[in-house]
């Protein structure tokens, strides 16, 4: 007898539709999910409900998401975090500090992966993209700029060194690397800024071919935004300011046949006043020979570093004792976006006129002669 042919419905297993009412399941149940979503779908969850974003924004949350992501360095310092839940801190026992609405932005560093972590800047990939590996005119993001006349700035690979892979090599030509940091992007709250003011610690490492002279300038800015100083015109410090507490710098020049070892070079920020938000580095060097190719100097490893004290302190607001003072208006040559002043190059960046720090005490040098 033949057998008979299931129906297509006899084959299809039944479909049960489930639906779960947030209302029964625990906090602890959607945070447990929470803890497994992208960034993307986290930002999502926020925006769904009043207890998605109230369970989301909670301080613990992101310091178990921290955890469970091994990304818990981006945190500040556990007695730091204590001292602000309980609102008490050395410095104010008078309570001339209003600390009600001091708080730690534990999501912003989260989300950003910065926070108190080493800030390494990244354009490599620029370097990577480049022909050569070789930047030649001027690359501007928010974060960085770099120029590089003459024969550019190169990447090359570091052999045989345990710390440093890749670094930046400069040619006949003064050439510069600048670095951006936005402190509250990064996560770092304005109030610490302001009350705490953290050492900043900007370390980097510095080298040269043995067969050839160069220099290299090295200096780190505090600014009260952006642009400020470094890229604003009229704004530059005088020789006879001694409370430089916001500036410092380092340079040098290497002898031919000086060895060419690697150095630890770091500068430190203390004691600068309230206010600051950002942080400009500069490098900017060059071969002492004027030798085609990329005989100058070296660069690697840049890091910057916000270190809070061990004490959980706050500071009275500092005012800038800085001195500056106005420059004459830069005359404008024929090529676009550029200037010329004391035989220096003025260069546009955000509408805004750029002179590094380094060409500062050069030029004010070259006016007192």
């Amino acid at each position: 007898m033949p057998e008979t042919p299931m129906s297509k419905q006899s084959l299809q297993p039944n479909k049960t539709e489930m639906w779960i009412d947030a209302e029964n399941v625990s906090n602890e149940g959607f945070v447990h999910v929470f803890h497994h979503l992208d960034k993307k779908s986290l930002v999502n969850c926020i925006l769904a409900c009043r207890r998605f974003q109230k369970l989301i924004s909670n301080d613990s949350f992101w310091v178990e998401h921290a955890r469970l992501n091994g990304t818990t360095d981006v945190l500040p310092p556990l007695n730091w975090r204590r001292a602000v839940t309980q609102k008490k801190f050395d410095g104010n026992d008078d309570g001339q500090i209003q600390v009600t609405n001091l708080n730690f932005d534990m999501k912003r560093m989260v989300f950003t992966g910065h926070g108190y972590s080493t800030i390494t800047p990244k354009f490599e990939s620029h370097f990577e993209n480049a022909r050569d590996q070789t930047i030649r005119g001027v690359l501007r993001s928010d974060d960085f700029l770099i120029r590089g006349p003459a024969d550019g700035i190169r990447m090359e690979t570091v052999e045989g060194h345990p710390d440093i892979s890749k670094c930046f090599a400069f040619s006949y030509t003064s050439g510069a690397i600048l670095v951006f940091i936005d402190f509250v992007s990064h996560g770092i709250d304005p109030w610490v800024m302001d009350y705490v003011r953290p050492k900043i610690r900007i370390s980097q490492k510095v080298s040269h071919r043995n067969d050839c002279s160069a220099r290299l300038s090295f200096a780190v800015q505090l600014n009260y935004n952006e642009t400020q100083w470094i890229q604003e015109i009229g704004m530059r410090q005088t020789n006879e300011n001694v409370d430089q507490k916001r500036f410092k710098s380092v340079n040098k020049e290497w002898e031919q046949w000086s060895g060419s070892e690697w150095e630890d070079w770091v500068l430190e920020l203390n004691g600068y006043p309230s206010g600051m938000r950002h942080l400009t580095v500069l490098n900017e060097g060059k071969d002492g020979l004027f030798w085609a190719g990329h005989y100058g100097p070296k660069v690697a490893n840049i890091q910057i570093q916000i270190i809070m004290p061990e004490t959980p302190m706050l500071k009275q607001l500092a005012a800038d004792t800085e001195k500056c003072r106005e420059d004459e208006a830069p005359v404008a040559v024929e090529e676009e976006n550029r200037f010329g002043f004391g035989g220096h190059r003025l260069r546009l960046r955000h509408g805004m006129w750029a002179v590094p720090p380094a060409q500062f005490r050069e030029m004010e040098d070259d006016e007192d002669e």
